[in-house]
């Protein structure tokens, strides 16, 4: 999709004017014989071989070699054409005088006098891999094995000869095609001009009216039409298949062509010495030598051969590009090691991947990268959640790894999460996600491997957008499968059948030679230079001045001079010829220069005539100039764009050529303490001019929290005490930045008691009681949910009005708790009377429900709530409408109203809108919502009474959140039913389940809770496990990654509680120390900061007395603590002397105290961690002032 177009399309001389560098060898400049060349081969020393009329040349680069009649035993000047063997002879035919055989430095000359040879007159000469030679003359066609001459003069009227690998020698005779088996003749097809190349067991034929293809067992591949085609004229003097299987083309008059990319170069157009070529031959990917018959030899480079970047490829919020050394470079998110760096941390500037310098291309997906080398092999990393890698797994590769064994993959695809590859032989290749038919193996079962798609082997290009694919056929039809709700199928309708799951042609056309598939869009070119599009157009990405979908390929405008396209998201961009720039759709990055209104037409942006090749990410493309230089706009967030910084571009910003930086060493950990520690390195030689990352988490996998500095030390703070963190620093030099240099472990020191007692969060605010039975509130607090008196969030613990909790139970915006003497408290949103006062009131402090004290239990949904008292009795108040209260009604209540007579229950837990609970007996039960399975009773009709779930008995504790349910079994199972989307069932899948399955096969769990999309539990051994999202890091194992199974955080042993929020995670350990991960956009993890967290971090038990902040001093104690965010130097001042300065992070802890004795003091705060810290200044006469600041 937005992923890389032209992959297919990667050698970069197939662009318009001046994209090559010609060298002429003439007769006035060189040492060559003549200018009058007919013939061009290459031995395997790549050492050319030069057919002339003046006799032969080799070239080796730089000297020019010359064999003639007067100074070699060759027999005549006059050369036609020359062949080389398997055994490295070379085969000369002359205009008259036989046959000429240079065999090491002996020559042979055959003739009518001296050997079976029919006739002095030659027309054509090929050898076969048996290394005989056939010859064909006025008598017929000649074969000599080395000993015997045979003619066979049957058809005395030959024109044009040639020999695949298998045996086959082709000819035309009379204007006709034929095949003979040694024996006879066999016609395969009439209008047949010439043979002119055989290559890959392809058959190339020009013809009066184009050019045909064959297999070489004779089966029509294609037929190319003048004028439908791209077939420049019929006159194909000679042609030539690279190494790249690119077909070049030399007609008798207009010019060289790349007939596998239509384009044409001309002596108008690029500088082409003359239109008329007599010889065309590839060396390598990079070279083309040109023979004419009056101009001499013309050597033909990409004027980008000698520049940085060869190709390049945007993912969604990465970007990816070769250099023309053959090395890969990386940059932009790496939330699923899409980098494959080994880690997850984004990176602002180009990085190697590993030391490979034979990358040959590159795709990149929504977030995996799939390449190939120079030999054939193919490799993939990043996300493979639905098996886009290959690998026969679903696990995430942070690093490179070969796909099978296979050396013939030709090219790749990445689309969101599947991937498309085609091999040599024109077969297709699919896997990964197939929910809507996407991998076009006709059904909608995922693939783990690549699966070949039917039988055919004439596939040419292929691209996958989100949730679809397009491929053009060797025949230039055009064909489409997967998704369809947008027209991305382009077959006239928007609607999904069972067939398209299968590749089904799109009209009729033949002529179709470009396809760029984007999110719901599709860009294609015909060889007419032609643009279409067809599919999704909300933003007017399709260019023809709309915004309205189309369901079948429309025409985007006149214009005939389209070469290179790729389409995204929501926008597009296009090269015409000339080398201008085109953009359009979605513009609200700002990346088409004109503020950030859509384009819905093709808008040429600046004034450049370079550009020669694109690729378009999620708002954000690259941009490759002519002379390999790297241009890059849009969006920046995730470092996609790679200069450096994470600031947006709405132009055209150059990227420079990246080179290889050198890493730092000696790695080392010092100062260590309970929550803090010193890193240290040394500096290599040079030293990077931009400084240093680094990282360090609980997780092997590099990533958790991470920053940067420019000393070779760093102090990290806020950690939690008795952990063992793991280490990595990378360089960053000015053009590029270092793999990650692992420093290895240090473990903090134990560190006393902390202060927390019982924890629950909601969502994005959570509750806690301190061990002195205080209770604490931070994060959201709109509807009051914190119970402080106010609606202010809070980024920090705030003490709430209320002691002696029991229990406390959080929800979508409402709290309620048991206090020591039974009473219930609630407070928070009160839109349907959750809070149980009888009214719809928000409460903003703690509020008595009712006059009981002999509330056991409590549990809150996102609008209703439960509870039991002691007696057993279930009671329910608020939202009703699902049948939450188990009543059998549906309508909504403002006081505590209790559910049916029942006296039996023991625990309850409430979802979003459904509920559960366990009797006495065992027994579990639910009512509800069951839209997703939640109730676990194997279906998913809603009940408003409780109905009870499996026949077991043995059933100990239960919970629930959004539309899922999890419950503990008294032999320490864990099970868990209902939505599945994001893992939290840690079943191992994304599937949803109506009845309850168990999580693993662990029989030691001690106990569990679950958030909205993730589940966390604790063992009996004390260790913490998570599953479930982790977009915000919630899971705390560092990556970002999701995890559809329980994976174990940390090593710790020493967990007491753990709970879940909506996208964070919260544990208190033994100790009573407190921590937290995940999302912190709203300040909901309540360190002070909004920083995300990806491993867990203290939330200190800082007392108000010791550490109650002002957020800047006042004018009336003069105190000044300036500059306010700071960078490095932090100063302080006041009109009396300043005893002391202490800093303290936002847990509490000490980080650095300096003796000040003046009245003004500096403190160098450049090696700390970015954050919120509090600067506690004594100063005499008993003064204390605590200000808080932020550390850039």
């Amino acid at each position: 999709m937005r992923r890389v177009y032209f992959l297919l399309l990667i050698f970069l001389y197939s662009i318009v004017s001046a994209q090559f560098t010609y060298t002429a060898y003439n007769t006035s400049n060189s040492g060559i014989s003549s200018n009058n060349i007919s013939d061009i081969k290459i031995d395997n020393t790549g050492l050319l071989w030069i057919a002339t009329n003046n006799g032969i040349s080799t070239f080796n680069g730089t000297v020019f070699t010359n064999y003639n009649t007067g100074n070699s035993g060759i027999a005549s000047n006059a050369i036609k054409e020359i062949e080389i063997d398997g055994l490295g002879r070379k085969w000369m035919a002359t205009q008259n005088n036989g046959i000429v055989l240079l065999n090491g430095t002996t020559w042979t000359n055959y003739t009518i006098a001296n050997s079976g040879l029919p006739s002095n007159a030659i027309k054509n000469i090929a050898v076969d891999t048996a290394n005989n030679l056939w010859v064909i003359t006025t008598d017929g066609l000649t074969k000599f094995n080395g000993t015997t001459w045979t003619t066979n003069s049957s058809f005395p009227n030959i024109n044009s000869l040639k020999t695949d690998t298998n045996g086959g020698v082709w000819v035309t005779n009379n204007g006709a095609l034929y095949k003979f088996d040694g024996t006879n003749f066999n016609f395969i097809v009439q209008d047949a001009e010439k043979v002119v190349k055989i290559d890959d067991n392809i058959v190339y034929v020009d013809t009066n009216s184009g050019m045909l293809t064959y297999s070489t067992t004779g089966t029509l591949l294609n037929t190319y039409s003048i004028g439908s085609s791209c077939v420049g004229n019929s006159s194909i003097n000679t042609l030539d298949v690279d190494s790249n299987n690119e077909v070049w083309i030399g007609y008798g008059g207009s010019g060289l062509q790349n007939f596998s990319d239509c384009v044409t170069y001309t002596a108008a157009s690029s500088g082409l010495p003359n239109n008329s070529l007599n010889v065309v031959k590839t060396q390598n990917t990079n070279t083309i030598w040109i023979g004419y018959t009056q101009q001499g030899l013309v050597k033909a480079v990409p004027q980008n051969a000698t520049g940085c970047w060869q190709m390049i490829s945007a993912g969604d919020y990465y970007s990816a590009g070769i250099k023309t050394d053959g090395t890969l470079w990386v940059w932009g998110s790496n939330s699923s090691s899409q980098l494959g760096d080994g880690g997850v941390i984004r990176r602002n500037a180009p990085m190697q991947v590993g030391t490979a310098s034979n990358w040959k291309t590159v795709s990149t997906g929504y977030d995996h990268t799939v390449a190939i080398k120079t030999d054939g092999t193919l490799w993939a990393w990043g996300a493979n959640r639905y098996g886009q890698l290959g690998d026969n797994t679903t696990i995430m590769k942070t690093t490179p790894i070969k796909i099978g064994t296979a050396t013939n993959w030709k090219a790749v695809s990445a689309g969101d999460s599947h991937t498309l590859a085609l091999k040599t032989d024109g077969t297709l290749w699919s896997w990964g996600r197939n929910y809507d038919g996407q991998l076009g193996d006709g059904s909608k079962i995922d693939r783990f491997i690549p699966f070949k798609v039917g039988n055919g082997t004439n596939w040419d290009k292929i691209s996958a957008g989100d949730y679809y694919s397009v491929g053009i056929k060797t025949d230039g039809t055009l064909w489409t499968w997967g998704r369809n709700a947008n027209g991305e199928l382009g077959n006239g309708t928007n609607v999904i059948t069972i067939y398209d799951g299968s590749p089904k042609q799109v009209g009729t056309a033949t002529n179709w030679l470009k396809i760029s598939a984007g999110g719901s869009h599709t860009l294609a070119l015909k060889s007419t230079g032609t643009l279409w599009g067809w599919g999704s157009n909300g933003s007017g990405q399709l260019g023809d001045g709309t915004t309205v979908s189309k369901k079948v390929p429309t025409q985007i405008g006149t214009g005939s001079n389209w070469i290179r396209i790729a389409a995204a998201s929501g926008e597009s961009v296009g090269i015409r010829t000339g080398g201008t720039l085109w953009g359009w759709g979605s513009n609200y990055s700002g990346m088409f220069g004109s503020g950030t209104a859509d384009i819905t037409s093709p808008t040429q942006l600046g004034s450049t005539t370079d550009n020669m090749m694109i690729s378009s990410g999620s708002s954000h493309f690259l941009n490759l100039t002519f002379s390999g230089s790297l241009r890059t706009v849009g969006a920046n967030t995730n470092g996609q764009l790679g200069d450096g910084t994470f600031v947006e571009k709405n132009t055209l910003t150059s990227i420079a050529c990246p080179s290889n930086c050198a890493v730092p060493t000696q790695l080392s950990a010092t100062n260590i303490t309970s929550g803090t520690v010193t890193l240290n390195w040394t500096a290599p030689t040079p030293a990077p001019g931009n400084g240093y990352l680094y990282a360090y988490s609980t997780n092997p996998i590099v990533g958790g929290i991470n920053g940067t500095t420019t000393s070779t030390t760093v102090n990290l703070d806020n950690l939690l005490p008795g952990t063992t963190y793991y280490y990595w620093v990378a360089a960053h030099c000015a053009t590029s930045q270092t793999s990650w240099i692992p420093g290895g472990t240090f473990t903090t020191l134990s560190g006393g008691t902390g202060c927390w007692n019982i924890i629950s969060s909601g969502n994005d605010y959570t509750l806690a009681t301190k061990t002195d039975g205080t209770l604490w509130g931070w994060g959201i607090n709109e509807d009051g949910q914190l119970g402080d008196g106010t609606t202010t969030n809070r980024a920090t613990p705030t003490p709430i009005a209320i002691s002696g909790i029991w229990k406390i139970a959080t929800a979508y915006n409402h709290t309620v708790v048991i206090k020591t003497d039974g009473t219930l408290w609630a407070w928070g949103n009160n839109q349907f009377g959750q809070v149980g006062d009888g009214t719809t009131n928000n409460r903003t402090t703690p509020l008595k429900i009712g006059s009981a004290n002999d509330w056991v239990s409590v549990a809150v949904g996102d609008y209703f709530t439960l509870a039991l008292k002691a007696n057993g009795t279930l009671w329910a108040w608020g939202h009703n409408y699902y049948g939450n209260y188990g009543d059998g009604s549906t309508y909504s209540r403002t006081v505590p109203t209790q559910v049916g007579t029942a006296a039996d229950w023991r625990s309850i837990a409430a979802g979003d809108d459904h509920a559960l609970g366990i009797k006495t007996d065992g027994t579990l039960w639910a009512w509800g919502k069951n839209y997703d399975g939640q109730l676990g009773n194997e279906n998913t009709t809603s009940k408003t009474t409780p109905v009870r779930i499996t026949m077991a008995t043995n059933w100990k504790s239960v919970d629930a959140a959004g539309d899922h349910s999890m419950a503990m079994k008294t032999d320490g199972t864990i099970w868990t039913w209902g939505d599945n989307l994001s893992g939290q069932l840690g079943d191992g899948s994304r599937s949803s389940r109506t009845s309850p399955g168990q999580v693993g096969t662990a029989t030691d769990w001690k106990s569990f809770d679950t958030g909205r999309f993730n589940g966390i539990a604790i063992k009996t051994d004390g260790t913490l496990w998570s599953w479930g999202s982790n977009e915000g890091g919630e899971i705390g194992d560092g990556t970002g990654i999701s995890r559809l199974s329980p994976v174990l955080i940390g090593t710790a042993t020493d967990r007491k509680t753990a709970v879940a929020g909506s996208n964070n995670l919260f544990v208190i350990s033994n100790s009573g120390f407190l921590s937290g991960s995940g999302d912190n956009r709203k300040s909901q993890l309540g360190d002070g900061t909004l920083i995300q967290r990806r491993i867990f971090s203290p939330i200190g038990c800082a007392s108000g007395a010791v550490l109650r902040t002002d957020e800047v001093s006042t004018q009336k104690d003069l105190l000044k603590v300036f500059p306010n965010p700071v960078n490095d130097i932090l100063t302080v001042s006041f009109d009396q002397k300043i005893l002391s300065v202490t800093l303290y992070n936002m847990a509490g802890q000490q980080v650095l105290t300096k003796d000040i004795n003046d009245t003004k003091g500096t403190i160098d705060v450049s090696s700390f961690v970015s954050g919120v810290y509090l600067v506690k200044v004594n100063a005499v006469n008993g003064f204390a002032k605590t200000v808080k600041v932020i550390k850039r």
